[in-house]
């Protein structure tokens, strides 16, 4: 990774760290449709609260302690497998920014830098953490840095290591975030012993973020929020702080250990030895309330196919698609053209030809169709693989500037290209951004006069009298219907609305009867705020607040933006995390 471009959390000041703590994607990590303008929701705070923390704000309370008042933010499943959810937080934003201001109050931060630093010097030479929050240039160059960072830092480094040691063993932490114990994060700021002996001290930094995590969870000692750089930020240090205590457990076993996020690789010599750290990171983890994922304890003597994901080394086997990377033509596309056109040539303007007309610097080994299988065989083997996102991406990129004729030549309907999708996304919850985007691709390419009449579950007859947003919703919904049969899926009905919501007020009746149906919270209030600039929807129970401090929740819609929408959902709307090297 090019360093100049990113830097530590733990190098920024106390102001920096806490305008990046307030980025919008670092508030709520689960990637919504753009219209869902976050900021807008943060900035209402922040008149109110300044840099503030909210005890030193009681007159916006109605009651004496919020802590009594369930429901205060917004969860929402985003499914890890189709039977499988994860609970991602919206956090209140009163209560978002009370943690940032407490954590990046001048004194505090310095406290907290310090101490990550004392407990990676605890752990030098045997634990190296990997996960550590990093600023990027920008929010976009974030994504893809966040995924190289992960390939350099844990899979490049331990093919490196498979030259000193002979074993690798992965283990995980079972449910992480949501068996956090909140009085662990004091022993991780002062030691165990130091935090009990101190736990009446309320100005202490490691007590006020256990009372605030507390008080936003009803009460509850139990959980950190996920979904938000502040919860990822406390769980970095509860985890270094574990892995202080372990360097000094194995101090004497010759051994390496790669660490990302709640995710251990362990390298040593023997197997023997492997068993040992596993006993005392066991030992360890239950003290502070947790276990280790037992299921998903992989050992092997074979460090360097182990070393890349088996997802990955399946998909360098059957990838169809060769990359042409180290040819001149692709990597020096300027060059190639001064000497066929001379040397008055805009290299930005005909780099961005060059991408889209000539060279993807790709040669594809297969037909459109059966790329899109390989991909489908792909998902049957590894299910809900972050390679499938890198996979699909790369069929996006094949068939975009594709016409509904050029699909004709080479053999291949796009509705069978429908149908493969949708069967792919309905096993592999993780790749609904991208599926949806490959929906988006595809419906516009349609002919609908032929595309429909081919479409088994529609109406034909009803079909001729509809506009082509009306036949586009119900074909969609025809894939919802089918892809709930999994299960409900609330994040596939958000990012399904992406694709209709602009024509939201045509007054078409298919159109409304797709947001009757709507169960999501934030589809609902999607579609009464752009409709009619009125909702009835409350993500966050307020009844801890006086009225006239409430948070307005339609501020979360921002309906300029759904006017303007592309029917085709664009590469900077989505998260593609997965970096293929």
């Amino acid at each position: 990774m090019n360093k100049k471009r990113y830097k530590s959390i733990l190098n920024l000041t106390s102001a920096d760290a806490r305008n990046f703590f307030l980025r919008s994607d670092n508030y709520f990590s689960g990637n919504l449709p753009p219209y869902f303008h976050l900021s807008n929701l943060l900035e209402d705070a922040q008149k109110i609260l300044e840099t503030n923390e909210i005890d030193n704000k009681n007159h916006l309370f109605s009651i004496s302690k919020y802590s009594t008042v369930s429901g205060i933010n917004y969860t929402l499943l985003m499914n890890k497998t189709s039977n499988s959810y994860r609970p991602l937080t919206l956090i209140h934003p009163y209560l978002y920014l009370d943690l940032v201001n407490c954590l990046t109050e001048s004194k505090n931060w310095s406290f907290i830098i310090d101490r990550f630093n004392e407990l990676y010097l605890m752990s030098k030479g045997k634990v190296f953490c990997h996960s550590v929050p990093f600023v990027t240039d920008s929010e976009k160059s974030d994504k893809k840095e966040k995924s190289l960072h992960f390939w350099n830092s844990i899979e490049q480094n331990s093919i490196k290591l498979s030259l000193n040691y002979s074993y690798i063993t992965k283990v995980d932490i079972n449910n992480f975030y949501s068996s956090i114990y909140t009085h662990t994060i004091p022993w991780a700021c002062y030691g165990e012993s130091e935090a009990k002996s101190r736990r009446n001290e309320k100005q202490l930094i490691g007590n006020k973020l256990d009372v605030k995590i507390q008080s936003m969870n009803y009460g509850e000692t139990v959980g950190l929020p996920q979904g938000n750089l502040v919860s990822d930020f406390i769980a970095e240090l509860l985890l270094a702080y574990i892995d202080s205590l372990l360097t000094e457990k194995i101090k004497d076993i010759d051994c390496k250990i790669l660490r990302y996020r709640d995710d251990y690789r362990i390298f040593t010599i023997n197997n023997t030895h492997a068993n040992l750290i596993k006993k005392e990171l066991a030992l360890i983890l239950q003290r502070h309330k947790l276990s280790l994922g037992e299921s998903k304890t992989e050992s092997s003597s074979d460090i360097i196919n182990d070393a890349i994901k088996k997802d990955k080394a399946y998909w360098i086997e059957h990838d169809p698609v060769i990359k042409l990377t180290s040819d001149k033509i692709y990597t020096h596309p300027e060059k190639w053209l001064k000497r066929l056109m001379g040397k008055n040539v805009n290299s930005l303007k005909f780099r961005r030809f060059f991408n889209k007309h000539i060279g993807h610097n790709r040669i594809y080994k297969a037909t459109i169709q059966k790329h899109l299988y390989q991909i489908k065989w792909l998902a049957d083997n590894y299910p809900n693989s972050g390679q499938l996102i890198g996979a699909l991406d790369e069929f996006e990129n094949r068939i975009s500037n594709f016409s509904y004729k050029d699909f004709e030549k080479v053999g291949t309907s796009i509705n069978v290209l429908v149908a493969i999708i949708v069967n792919i996304v309905e096993n592999n919850p993780k790749i609904i951004q991208i599926g949806i985007k490959l929906l988006s691709v595809l419906f516009s390419k349609l002919n609908l006069e032929t595309f429909v009449w081919d479409w088994e579950d529609i109406q034909f007859s009803k079909l001729g009298k509809k506009n082509v947003y009306e036949i586009k919703t119900e074909l969609l919904q025809q894939v919802l219907v089918r892809l709930n049969k999994k299960g409900y899926s609330p994040y596939l009905e958000i990012w399904a609305q992406r694709l209709i919501v602009k024509n939201a007020c045509s007054g078409s009746e298919i159109i409304d009867t797709f947001y009757d149906t709507a169960k999501n919270e934030l589809v609902q209030l999607c579609f009464e705020v752009y409709k009619n600039n009125s909702t009835t929807i409350q993500l966050f129970n307020q009844d801890w607040l006086k009225k006239e401090y409430r948070i307005d929740e339609r501020k979360l819609i921002n309906t300029e933006i759904i006017k303007n929408l592309n029917d085709i959902v664009q590469d900077h709307e989505i998260q593609l995390f997965e970096y293929e090297a």
